[in-house]
């Protein structure tokens, strides 16, 4: 774990400490009067926030790190279909480094072919022992993990000739990429697309694309140095690897083979400008097709070359290889139809724009959706209510003059079961957090339950996971906010806007400082709700929204009978 969140875990449990020091002094007034749980008792107070929700422009894709272990972020690749809201399709867009610079490919230097490899992520879920002419090897069966759909796409790699800066010459700081900067809504040819799909740079096609889970088995021939040849059996994950044909093989020589001791492969910086990247680009077919995370780290395109080598006179033919590893900058367009309408026939598109959006009052429906989607904003303390005297106060500032010890306070967030289809397409978690700062709740931090290995059951305490009914389609999430609440009601916290969003992973905590068109309203938006595909509509505080489903924030508190 970072040295920066254990600093933040020892604040965190500190902090728990004095605030209970405190709640004690609170009931000081009590003193040795107290027998047992006489002088007390036991109450539930209940707040309806106003919540309503926002949609985003764009997001901002580049470089999404960083999982608890510090990986970068996988990239999506596909079509997917939301039941709720339309269809969103992925394409990747990566910078290229050479494996070794400035290569030297010996002497009459020929290509043989050229793979493109682009793996999945996958689990081993069992290996049994194969006969391999006399020899004996180990055959695992794969499962695939984080694919989506199972109708295929259209796959197209193309040569891209767009150079990605890795920093903003303006501002020299790290560049910026944005979910439409490949293929803009407003206006196609203001974006990258001209550059980046050019039919004269297209490497390869596959116009049934469906990933495979099977174990690739790839034989390799090389020769020794006493010119004996000698073949290699090696088995891979499941991935998609491809021989790219002999007319791109041809490409790739005139770049690479015949640039040996050129300016152009010298240095990282030079190739960078030289072979620009890669885009990876989908097509929905008929309109379907499926979704899967590739493990972009460990994407490639390795050249196999031969040459000749003399040795005591005798010239034979080596083998060797140079990789074009993916990286050090990914970018992931997204477009999104949004074309999906509630039961009331009203499309969801007009009811995410701003202007339809009730900021004051609140509103039935909130709008959650991952990708370039939207979240919701929570205002926990916004109203009025009829104190003791009979007269109109600020909630918050009566709640701080009670004398209570808060023993847990949560939020149930209803799932709008009329407008969702249930089942597996609803997402797993939702994830709240400080929409003025980004930060996530000090509940986050003092939740046993974190677990870095399985994000899936990792902060459920605080982040409860979606509880289904007897038909397995999903009721509520429950958010448990005790610390957090309990801190602003002592004043030591501001009361801050939330924000509520879709996760794939809650353990992802970084946030996204994103700008949209207009440079005057910029957004806080969670790393983990960038990269998740899913979305759902959830109660809000409406008139209409039914009352045993309507938004509240309930706190448990012990009060003395005597206050």
């Amino acid at each position: 774990m970072k040295l920066k969140n254990i600093l933040i875990r020892i604040t965190a449990i500190v902090a728990v400490v004095f605030t209970f020091l405190s709640c004690d002094d609170d009931f000081d007034s009590v003193g040795s009067e107290v027998l047992g749980d006489v002088n007390f008792e036991d109450k539930q107070y209940s707040i309806t926030p106003i919540a309503y929700s926002k949609k985003f422009e764009r997001v901002r894709t580049n470089n999404l790190v960083a999982d608890q272990q510090g990986a970068v972020h996988s990239n999506l690749l596909g079509v997917y279909d939301d039941p709720i809201y339309g269809q969103s399709v992925y394409g990747i867009l990566s910078q290229v480094q050479l494996s070794k610079l400035n290569p030297s490919f010996g002497t009459n230097a020929v290509l043989d072919k050229v793979v493109l490899s682009l793996p999945y992520f996958s689990t081993a879920t069992s290996t049994a022992p194969v006969q391999v002419g006399d020899a004996t090897e180990t055959a695992t069966t794969y499962r695939l993990d984080s694919i989506y759909g199972n109708q295929p796409f259209k796959l197209s790699v193309y040569k891209s000739d767009y150079f990605l800066r890795d920093f903003d010459p303006e501002s020299n700081e790290r560049q910026v990429y944005y979910s439409n900067d490949i293929d803009p809504d407003i206006d196609p040819n203001s974006g990258f697309k001209p550059e980046v799909e050019k039919p004269e740079n297209l490497l390869y096609t596959n116009n049934d694309f469906v990933p495979s889970a099977d174990e690739i088995i790839v034989t390799t021939e090389t020769v020794t140095d006493t010119g004996e040849t000698t073949t290699k059996r090696e088995r891979l994950a499941p991935r998609l690897r491809v021989e790219l044909p002999d007319d791109i093989k041809a490409l790739f020589s005139t770049w690479f083979i015949d640039k040996q001791g050129s300016v152009e492969l010298s240095n990282a910086n030079n190739f960078r400008n030289y072979f620009r990247g890669i885009y990876v680009k989908a097509e929905p077919i008929n309109n379907n097709g499926n979704l899967i995370y590739l493990n972009t780290r460990d994407a490639k395109i390795t050249l196999h070359y031969s040459f000749d080598e003399t040795t005591n006179g005798n010239t034979i033919r080596k083998q060797d290889k140079l990789e074009l590893n993916f990286g050090n900058t990914f970018i992931n367009s997204i477009t999104t139809k949004l074309d999906g309408t509630l039961s009331n026939g009203q499309p969801i598109a007009e009811e995410l724009k701003k202007e339809n959006q009730d900021t004051v009052n609140g509103e039935d429906n909130l709008y959650l959706k991952g990708g370039d989607g939207s979240y919701a904003i929570i205002d926990l303390f916004s109203g009025n209510v009829t104190n003791e005297k009979g007269e109109q106060e600020n909630e918050l500032s009566f709640l701080k003059r009670q004398n209570w010890l808060i023993n847990d306070a949560s939020i149930k967030f209803y799932i709008n079961q009329n407008e969702v289809t249930g089942g597996d397409a609803e997402p797993e978690r939702v994830f709240i957090f400080n929409a003025e700062t980004g930060e996530v709740l000090l509940d986050y931090f003092l939740d046993g339950s974190i677990n870095t290995d399985i994000p899936l059951v990792s902060a459920i305490s605080h982040l409860g996971r979606i509880s289904r009914d007897s038909d397995k389609n999903g009721e509520f999430y429950k958010i448990r906010m005790t610390q957090y609440i309990l801190n602003i009601i002592k004043g030591e916290l501001k009361n801050a806007k939330l924000g509520l969003s879709v996760s794939q992973n809650v353990n992802i905590t970084t946030i996204i400082d994103n700008t949209p068109t207009n440079k005057d309203d910029s957004e806080i938006i969670p790393t983990s709700s960038i990269v998740s595909h899913e979305g759902t509509i959830l109660y809000g505080n409406g008139a209409g929204v039914p009352e045993s489903k309507r938004l509240k924030l309930n706190i448990f508190y012990t009060k003395s009978k005597e206050n």
